[in-house]
């Protein structure tokens, strides 16, 4: 069941470096600003959602196999891709849509959910691909 748990996080990065290094990039190279931010906030929670999926199904089968570190990070990470999903993002298009009607002061609050958001993803990331060298250590 471990080898399904490992499979899992190698899906969850996957998933993750083509959204950083293909999608993201590429919607801001060929839409236009309204059509990309809509674009993303119609993905990016869908995509949250997903990751939250794989790491559920990860924990399951980790669980099963009862090694405490490969069933811990996945069932924290799969919180997390809950808390972007219900808690992060919502905040950070209401302060975008603010600072985009001229209300200033919330650049900063958009610039620092944002920031929040980011840094969640990439220690996902780096959660996923620890357990899988871990694993093949």
């Amino acid at each position: 069941m471990l080898q399904i748990s490992i499979l899992l996080h190698l899906l969850i990065i996957g998933f993750m470096i083509f959204f950083m290094t293909v999608i993201t990039p590429s919607v801001f190279n060929t839409l236009n600003e309204d059509t990309a931010g809509k674009f993303l906030r119609f993905t990016f929670p869908r995509m949250f959602l997903y990751g939250f999926i794989l790491s559920f199904f990860a924990f399951v089968t980790a669980l099963i196999s009862g090694d405490v570190i490969f069933y811990s990070v996945p069932l924290i990470s799969g919180l997390f891709f809950l808390f972007n999903t219900y808690a992060i993002t919502p905040k950070i298009n209401l302060y975008r849509d603010k600072f985009k009607a001229g209300e200033l002061i919330f650049e900063k609050k958009f610039k620092q959910f944002h920031f929040i958001s980011v840094f969640i993803f990439l220690c996902q990331l780096l959660s996923s691909i620890s357990l899988v060298v871990l694993y093949f250590i």
